[in-house]
């Protein structure tokens, strides 16, 4: 089991909850962070960040996460990050000692292609009945954090486009659009990386998906299941 870092006295008691359920989750879950990250499409670097209290993990991870627990997990995770989210984020960790040299990226998850489509396994929840996935042909991002790190290709796999650059350079390769919601594919040149963003046309409300190592946004698409129906974006940019 792994040894996780103390968190620092500092931490906000809403904060500390979620973390300590997260990681409870994980031994019990009998899950190594590789299998974590398998599961979920966060990778497993995110998840050790995640786990040692580093950064505050997205929503759609917690949703991911908790979703392998069952009904009662799921529920209790998702009002702990709710309740985590509503004042600021984690505190600063206290200074590490001098390590070695970093780990390589995890690599890539292997991908599985079907008629020129790549599909992410991540799955976002929007409104009513409808799940979402990003498979390679993606779009859009939103304003990004100031001086957010640098990453591309591999080193992208699994991270939130909202806390890197990627967003930078975003442009939409294909969108689908209905009554309810819209759905786009967001390509990063400089990172190589895809992602799917979902938006609510009455709330205004947006989701994205974990980024996907894809050089090619050709080779991709976003669909959204909607009443157990996939509509996809395809090839054709949105007018």
């Amino acid at each position: 089991m792994a040894q996780w870092r103390p968190l620092p006295d500092t931490t906000r008691p809403e904060l500390r909850l979620l973390i300590e359920e997260l990681r409870h989750l994980k031994q019990t879950s009998g899950l190594s962070l590789a299998g974590l990250a398998a599961r979920t499409t966060y990778s497993k670097s995110a998840w050790h960040r995640y786990l040692n209290g580093d950064n505050l993990p997205p929503r759609d991870a917690v949703d991911a996460f908790g979703a392998l627990g069952g009904a009662e997990h799921h529920a209790h995770l998702l009002e702990l990050w709710d309740r985590a989210t509503r004042t600021p984020a984690l505190p600063a960790p206290p200074p590490r000692p001098p390590e070695a040299a970093p780990a390589p990226p995890a690599p890539p998850r292997p991908r599985r292609t079907h008629h020129r489509t790549l599909t992410v396994a991540a799955a976002l929840a929007l409104v009513g009945s409808a799940a979402w996935a990003a498979v390679p042909h993606l779009r859009e991002a939103t304003p990004a954090a100031p001086a957010p790190p640098a990453c591309q290709g591999a080193s992208c796999q699994g991270d939130d486009p909202a806390r890197t650059s990627c967003r930078t350079d975003a442009r939409t390769q294909s969108a689908l659009k209905t009554a309810s919601y819209a759905v786009k594919l967001r390509f990063s040149p400089s990172c190589d990386t895809i992602w799917s963003e979902v938006r609510n046309s009455s709330t205004g409300a947006r989701t994205e998906s974990p980024m996907l190592v894809a050089p090619d946004p050709r080779q991709a698409e976003a669909c959204a299941e909607v009443n157990h129906k996939m509509l996809c974006t395809g090839d054709v940019p949105p007018g």
